[in-house]
């Protein structure tokens, strides 16, 4: 009886979320979640309809567990925020579950993976390009924001024309050095996924306990975390030093390692 309810509320939502354009624009969407399976097939269309609306599509890679997730859906539903959101937005909240979906949702718009929750994936609808790939991580720190600084971001930013900045910055990079680049990120993403893999279970095993995190949740998490949030900082590293490298030489990259856990 839960899941069918469940059920049913998820798609009311995406109903509400993929409303006909000729509904009132000014009103605020939904927070709630979608399951990514269902979310995946309507992504055409939503694209076509924020495109057509003259907005920007914005997806949140998040889990009902986290903390951050749930100050991000807090601001993002104070009426102000909601009301601005919404002339400026189409937005779906994407749920990751315990770390075993969303990598579909993130490689399609050019990300191999998600490295925190939540992920505010902002996207131009008619490219399809990731526009704010640079700051992903910020927002997996939600809950340490105020009004002002979500204000400021989602609402203010001019996020076309900081991509298009940021684009010529990096115009001068080899398409061989470039090519390096989205390897080594290939290759840490792949190595975090199966970090998520381990860590995922011990997850929802801690969530719904109800008790206290145990010993190999903290130790993995930790593990996992440590791992994650060096990913976008080394591929910022690598872009710089793409700008300086001599022609023909290619980048030293960071040492690559996989997350080990304890057997025992």
């Amino acid at each position: 009886m839960f899941q069918s309810v469940k059920y049913l509320v998820v798609c009311c939502a995406m109903l509400l979320l993929l409303k006909s354009t000729t509904a009132h624009s000014d009103t605020a969407l939904a927070t709630g979640f979608v399951a990514e399976q269902q979310l995946l097939p309507q992504l055409d269309q939503l694209q076509r309809k924020t495109a057509a609306e003259q907005k920007l599509l914005l997806l949140v890679l998040g889990g009902e567990w986290c903390h951050d997730t749930k100050a991000l859906q807090q601001h993002f539903a104070e009426p102000a925020m909601a009301a601005a959101l919404a002339k400026r937005f189409n937005i779906a909240f994407v749920d990751v579950g315990y770390l075993e979906f969303g990598q579909a949702t993130a490689q399609r718009f050019q990300l191999p993976l998600y490295y925190g929750t939540p992920t505010a994936m902002i996207i131009a609808p008619d490219s399809g390009l990731l526009l704010n790939k640079n700051d992903l991580m910020h927002w997996t720190n939600a809950a340490n924001f105020d009004a002002a600084a979500y204000k400021a971001y989602f609402i203010d930013t001019d996020f076309k024309q900081k991509f298009a900045q940021q684009q010529q910055q990096l115009a001068g990079i080899p398409p061989a050095l470039k090519q390096q680049i989205s390897a080594f990120e290939q290759q840490q993403a792949s190595a975090l996924a199966k970090g998520y893999q381990h860590l995922g279970p011990l997850l929802r095993a801690y969530k719904e306990s109800g008790q206290a995190a145990g010993a190999e949740f903290n130790q993995a998490w930790k593990k996992v975390r440590a791992f994650r949030i060096k990913i976008m900082p080394q591929l910022a590293e690598l872009e710089q030093q793409a700008k300086t490298v001599a022609p023909g030489q290619a980048l030293q990259l960071p040492a690559t390692e996989e997350i080990s856990f304890s057997t025992h």
